[in-house]
């Protein structure tokens, strides 16, 4: 294909003038800011196993630590035909590391059952991995050696626990983000642990395994998302989403128990620096944007989804 250059883009590029884009949150006020929301909405979609796909839980009622850390760097990567005579272009990465604790409200005791039962339920681990949007959630009853391989890979480079015969994975599939004229799809496959943490309390440990984005609309709008994202490159390379997740039973005053999350999320995501020249305020600023857009995103799925499982819970004593 050949390249466009930046004032191609501002030719066919249609213009909105009050559009909200889910991802950053972001009133687009013509093409320059059309384009950056596109990226600022990569930038969310790629998080998202982490993200809308995955087990970030937690309760806002109780007090909680958020850290965030945003770094970029530039490198030079081998393009496909379309780059320039040197066979190679200018890529820009942006680092996006978040981390956050939370716990739920308070809970009676188990009451003489057993809350390993309970973790161990079909459909409890589900109740996390559906999240605040009702995610569509598949068991993979028989993972092929090469997928049982990467799990294992992706467990030593979050340092996790090694997975055991008994650890199950799941296919998460979010219900998209709409767009004007895309709607951004991801698929997360996670591998969920369960063991026994401090004082006998049981723990899950969620690991995303791969993930795939993709987008489905306009055709113009599809391959400027897959550019931006690179996407188009991504078959063969390693993975730009690493997530490790420990939710945990926990004692506390009178006898009660809750649910804590420690949720640790990296992305990276790469895309050709000429880009940068389209977006109006700058690297720095869609770092900022982007680094908001995960956190809000995390914020908004994590007291929803441990909610579901302390009243799953609060259910099951009743039983």
């Amino acid at each position: 294909m050949k390249e466009l250059r930046v004032n191609q883009y501002q030719s066919w590029l249609p213009t909105f003038h009050q559009c909200t884009n889910n991802a950053g949150k972001a009133v687009i006020h013509g093409n320059r800011r059309m384009v950056q929301s596109f990226i600022i909405t990569a930038l969310t979609c790629l998080a998202a196993p982490s993200r809308f796909s995955h087990a970030f839980v937690a309760h806002v009622n109780v007090r909680s630590s958020a850290h965030f850390t945003l770094h970029s760097t530039e490198a030079n990567l081998e393009t496909d035909a379309g780059s320039k005579s040197d066979g190679k272009t200018l890529l820009t990465t942006l680092n996006l590391i978040g981390e956050i604790t939370k716990s739920s409200d308070p809970a009676p005791p188990p009451d003489g059952k057993a809350l390993l039962e309970f973790f161990s339920l079909p459909d409890s681990a589900p109740l996390i991995l559906r999240g605040s949007k009702n995610n569509h959630i598949v068991e993979i009853t028989n993972p092929d050696d090469s997928l049982l391989q990467t799990y294992q890979q992706q467990c030593r480079k979050v340092n996790a626990k090694t997975p055991s015969s008994d650890d199950k994975i799941f296919d998460v599939t979010t219900g998209g983000v709409n767009f004007p004229g895309l709607k951004v799809m991801t698929v997360a496959t996670i591998g969920v642990n369960i063991f026994t943490c401090e004082k006998g309390m049981p723990c899950y440990q969620f690991v995303l395994v791969k993930d795939s984005t993709y987008a489905e609309g306009n055709r113009i709008f599809v391959w400027f998302f897959n550019k931006a994202t690179g996407k188009d490159k991504r078959q063969n390379s390693e993975a730009m989403t690493e997530s490790l997740n420990i939710i945990r039973a926990v004692p506390v005053e009178n006898g009660g128990i809750a649910f804590e999350a420690n949720a640790s999320l990296r992305v990276r995501v790469k895309f050709p620096s000429f880009l940068m020249k389209v977006i109006p305020n700058g690297k720095e600023k869609t770092e900022q944007i982007g680094g908001e857009s995960l956190r809000k995103v995390l914020e908004e799925d994590i007291p929803v989804a441990l909610d579901g499982f302390r009243q799953e819970y609060m259910r099951w004593l009743e039983r």
